[in-house]
């Protein structure tokens, strides 16, 4: 065991301004909560530097009664409270509940607050950090729980609880929540999956055709057999918007009065117009291109972007009230200074459309990949060259080289200076490209331009082998002295990375030595105030995911600002945790769905490369997800005997004092307490005095301290008929439930008349079984029909 501090605390207050002041670095020991074992084991990643004692507090001990109900003080031990004449008389579940843990030893020194916020029983979790290293599940920060596909006889049978964003959603630069949306069209709701996708990304329909999807190369499910097509799903979803646009996208219900400008039409600032309008912001939007999309419309070939669909999006916007300016350049057409007076806020999203030079003389005779992608966006289908020559590695090169091939150049490679690891395009474009006959020159740098009576006739390259990493962590390419060779050519496009163009902000907006527009990467707000920036514009190229996060993450900082509010004030709020579910067959390996593809030589300019997966299809993808979360069971026994008598806790932190529900305690993972929170006392409502009272608990051994099963039930009846009914359910989930449905067939009615086999199917009905701990489904039916049936 580390070395730590003790402290023991005087009054709760003393113990509160102890947590604060070390900040997540202190724990309370308070008898029940198994501190001092998981210390022994160093089982937490990160040690406590502080141990504060409660026990020394004075006032925590107690048990009342008055009129309205019982009061018991969190620091009370369980031995008086399975001994007290108070609690056996009108509130036996609670006695029964505190007999029922561990031993008389145990129960001596464990509290009813330590015992309601004990540490999970995993094994994985508790694994002892000396014998071969911790083991990093979930919830101590690795991307997986261990016992999903492990040793799971103890886990839950009711699903799952997020700890954190599970992998796949770290991974997506958007942060889309995509196991939520998952896990609502495996419901069959449709319609809530695309709402919760358009919290984070508006446009799911372009985003499931162009994303580097990094969200399915982190999915658990590769480690089992292949990750889940997660970018099918979101295009299916998309186009399933687009189709119901006036479903989902309606113009705000309240205006706020405020006005913003947005200069740039691309997938930033669509995504930022977006965000702000739902805010009820009026917004207008300044282009300087006869159309929106930016990079969407004139950079992204149509084979893998229709047009028609980014069409569709603009105009969605524009219904939502979005006033769009086509064919003003901000600097030439109007000043800066000029919108800035006339707007409360400014968002700068003006892209990179700027090609970085190659640094070769003659670069003249070269064209830009952007350019070139440009022009056959607007129509343009002319021969580019029966040569083709295409310098660089990322999604430009790849969309120049295979669209050269498809308006009929008879060869056409790329050339890249690093190796086919370290290129930046996505590796089902590379795949694509090698089968429509781009052909590739690797580990090769160009150094000079060839031409013939004033026209390129070819490029002279040296070959290349890479280095150490450069400030940007890829390995830097390194010219082989006496490689030097020729590739005949007669048109050379350049595509090695685009810059924005920013002599339109007048020296007013500052800059950085990269030539980006310098922000807080915070709240990406420049150095002026209510000016705000993202995009390529900050960043220089990147994906359009990032682009569309970055809008939205603009129009959060607006709206904060314009309400003078900040990021605390703004997330105050705790949200309520529901159980994760997924289906059974999770289990069976299966192959991911894929795009069907046209056959090369069907593949054209202006018709998809692929077609969207149907509904049938998507319905078997999404139950591949694993919807990833912490598997272990709350085994708090007054937990369970609580939530039956409807308990409620008052809790004393820095914020003050607050009377919550057992069931909100218990919304979030392990609990809703803050770092500086402690429970005080424990209110329970008077039962009537004739309920039928019960806690049954089903465990391997009296020694063990822990339920596989326990279930607890307060029951009030006259003449027979039950005219209320709690019933509440532990060691079967990651927290105590209550089993509503369950009891809703029995208000109002004789309990000797009920269905006794049918009560416990509706009880189990929404269990999950594991691998191994299908048996605590038995169990559980068997003593929940005891609990609940009168003897």
């Amino acid at each position: 065991m580390k070395s730590f501090s003790h402290i023991n605390a005087r009054t709760v207050g003393e113990a509160i301004r102890f947590l604060r002041k070390y900040r997540g670095r202190a724990k309370l020991i308070a008898g029940g909560t198994d501190l001092l074992c998981a210390l022994k084991d160093r089982i937490f990643v990160d040690y406590p530097e502080v141990i504060i004692n409660l026990k020394t507090v004075k006032g925590l001990e107690k048990i009342e009664e008055n009129k309205k109900g019982l009061k018991i003080g969190s620091m009370t031990r369980l031995e008086d409270i399975a001994c007290s004449t108070i609690v056996n008389k009108r509130y036996k579940i609670l006695s029964e509940a505190a007999s029922s843990v561990g031993t008389p030893q145990i129960r001596r020194m464990g509290t009813i607050g330590g015992n309601l916020c004990q540490d999970i029983r995993c094994w994985y979790y508790r694994y002892p950090h000396h014998v071969g290293g911790r083991i990093l599940c979930y919830m101590k920060g690795g991307k997986s729980c261990y016992a999903l596909r492990g040793e799971n006889q103890y886990h839950s049978i009711f699903g799952g609880i997020r700890v954190t964003d599970p992998p796949c959603s770290l991974a997506c630069p958007g942060g889309i929540d995509i196991a939520s949306y998952i896990e609502m069209i495996r419901e069959g709701n449709i319609y809530e999956a695309g709402r919760i996708i358009l919290q984070s990304n508006p446009f799911p329909s372009i985003t499931g055709r162009v994303c580097p999807h990094l969200c399915e190369k982190n999915c658990n499910r590769s480690d089992f057999d292949e990750p889940v097509s997660i970018r099918a799903v979101e295009r299916f979803i998309g186009d399933y918007i687009l189709d119901r646009a006036n479903e989902f996208i309606k113009p705000p219900d309240k205006e706020s009065g405020k006005r913003i400008a947005i200069i740039g039409c691309g997938p930033a600032g669509l995504s930022s117009a977006y965000y702000l309008r739902v805010r009820g912001h009026k917004v207008v939007i300044f282009e300087r291109m006869y159309d929106g999309g930016g990079m969407l419309t004139y950079g992204i070939p149509p084979y893998r972007l229709p047009k028609g669909i980014v069409k569709n999006v603009i105009k969605m916007v524009e219904d939502m009230g979005v006033q769009l300016k086509f064919g003003i350049d901000v600097g030439r057409d109007i000043k800066l200074d000029e919108i800035i007076k006339g707007f409360d806020c400014l968002f700068l999203a003006t892209g990179a459309w700027m090609e970085r030079r190659l640094g070769l003389e003659d670069e003249g005779l070269t064209d830009s990949g952007i350019e070139f992608l440009r022009e056959i966006n607007l129509g343009k289908r002319e021969l580019p060259g029966e040569r083709v020559i295409v310098i660089g590695g990322g999604n430009v090169a790849i969309d120049s080289a295979r669209t050269a091939l498809r308006l009929g150049s008879k060869d056409v490679c790329i050339v890249y200076r690093r190796s086919i690891e370290e290129m930046p395009a996505l590796e089902e474009e590379i795949e694509a490209s090698r089968e429509e006959g781009v052909r590739f020159y690797f580990l090769t740098a160009p150094i000079r331009i060839i031409k013939e009576k004033g026209k390129v006739s070819g490029i002279e390259c040296i070959r290349t082998e890479l280095g150490e990493p450069d400030e940007n962590g890829r390995r830097r390419p390194i010219p082989v002295e006496g490689s030097e060779f020729i590739i005949k050519g007669d048109r050379i496009i350049s595509a090695i990375g685009a810059e924005p163009g920013l002599s339109y902000l007048e020296n007013i907006i500052g800059t950085t030595s990269k030539g980006t527009i310098d922000i807080n990467p915070e709240t990406l707000s420049t150095n002026i105030d209510g000016i705000f920036a993202g995009g390529d514009a900050t960043t220089g190229a990147s994906t359009v995911i990032e682009a569309i996060s970055a809008g939205r993450r603009a129009a959060h900082s607006i709206d904060l600002y314009l309400k003078g509010m900040n990021e605390s004030e703004k997330n105050g709020r705790k949200n309520f945790m529901p159980l994760l579910r997924f289906n059974p067959d999770v289990f069976n390996k299966m192959e991911r769905v894929k795009l069907a593809k046209r056959p090369v030589k069907e593949r054209g300019l202006d018709i998809e490369d692929s077609t969207c997966i149907g509904q049938d299809e998507v319905k078997r993808e999404v139950n591949r997800c694993f919807n990833c979360g912490c598997l272990t069971v709350n085994s708090s026994d007054i937990a369970v005997s609580l939530l039956a008598l409807d308990a409620r806790l008052k809790i004393s932190g820095s914020g003050g004092i607050r009377i919550i529900s057992i069931e909100e305690f218990f919304n979030k993972f392990r609990n809703t307490l803050n770092e500086d929170d402690i429970i005080t006392d424990i209110h329970i409502p008077r039962p009537n005095d004739n309920s039928i009272q019960r806690f049954i608990k089903f465990r391997l051994r009296k020694a063990v301290d822990f339920a596989i099963v326990s279930v607890g039930a307060v029951i009030h009846c006259e003449d027979g008929i039950c005219k209320d009914i709690r019933i509440a359910i532990g060691s079967v989930a990651p927290r105590p439930i209550r089993l509503k449905e369950l009891e809703e067939q029995f208000i109002g009615k004789p309990l000797d008349k009920l269905d006794v086999e049918g009560l416990g199917e509706i009880a189990l009905k929404n269990a999950i079984p594991l691998k191994m701990n299908g048996y605590k489904i038995e169990i559980a039916k068997t003593i929940i029909k005891r609990a609940i049936l009168p003897y």
